[in-house]
């Protein structure tokens, strides 16, 4: 990861330097996968509404993703709770070798995440610390620390992304 003599500078050191990078890029994909997630959930109110329906222009995706027909709900719960059990596990490790004070993180069911996300979308960049239950976004969170996950760790909006693209295709998934 390039990072310049001047944020080096600034950081203190280039541990200091990578860190700040990392939590930034990290702390920007949170923000995307908030926006990507609202897209997504509109894209398939407006397909499950008609070709002239128009989602509601809200934040509030949990309130749209209950109007979504029964089998869409339950396919994107399947989609979340794989990505949340990876965190888990990674969590579960965490603690082991940290100490569970030390790894303090919860995470949301559903329900939980599609309510952050109308906080993040609003909220989240004039407060750019995620607080309260993490949601699988390419890192988590506590009430004092964030984590930054390699790129190999499932996103929600990513896997979401590809089911709808997939499911639009006509492909079994």
């Amino acid at each position: 990861m390039p990072i310049s003599r001047r944020a080096c500078t600034e950081a203190g050191s280039i541990e200091a330097a990578k860190d700040r990078q990392r939590v930034g890029t990290a702390l920007t994909r949170v923000v995307l996968y908030a926006i990507v997630v609202e897209l997504v959930v509109k894209h398939l109110w407006e397909e499950e509404h008609g070709p002239k329906a128009q989602a509601p222009h809200t934040h509030n995706v949990y309130e749209l993703f209950k109007a979504l027909e029964s089998t869409t709900q339950r396919q994107m719960e399947t989609i979340y709770d794989a990505c949340r059990r990876e965190y888990e596990a990674a969590i579960k490790a965490g603690k082991q070798q940290h100490g569970p004070e030390a790894v303090a993180v919860k995470m949301a069911n559903l329900e939980e995440a599609l309510q952050w996300n109308e906080q993040a979308v609003k909220d989240f960049k004039y407060d750019l610390t995620p607080r309260g239950q993490s949601v699988p976004t390419g890192m988590f969170w506590d009430s004092e620390t964030q984590w930054v996950l390699l790129p190999t760790f499932k996103n929600f909006a990513i896997e979401v992304t590809d089911w709808v693209s997939h499911r639009e295709a006509g492909d079994s998934v």
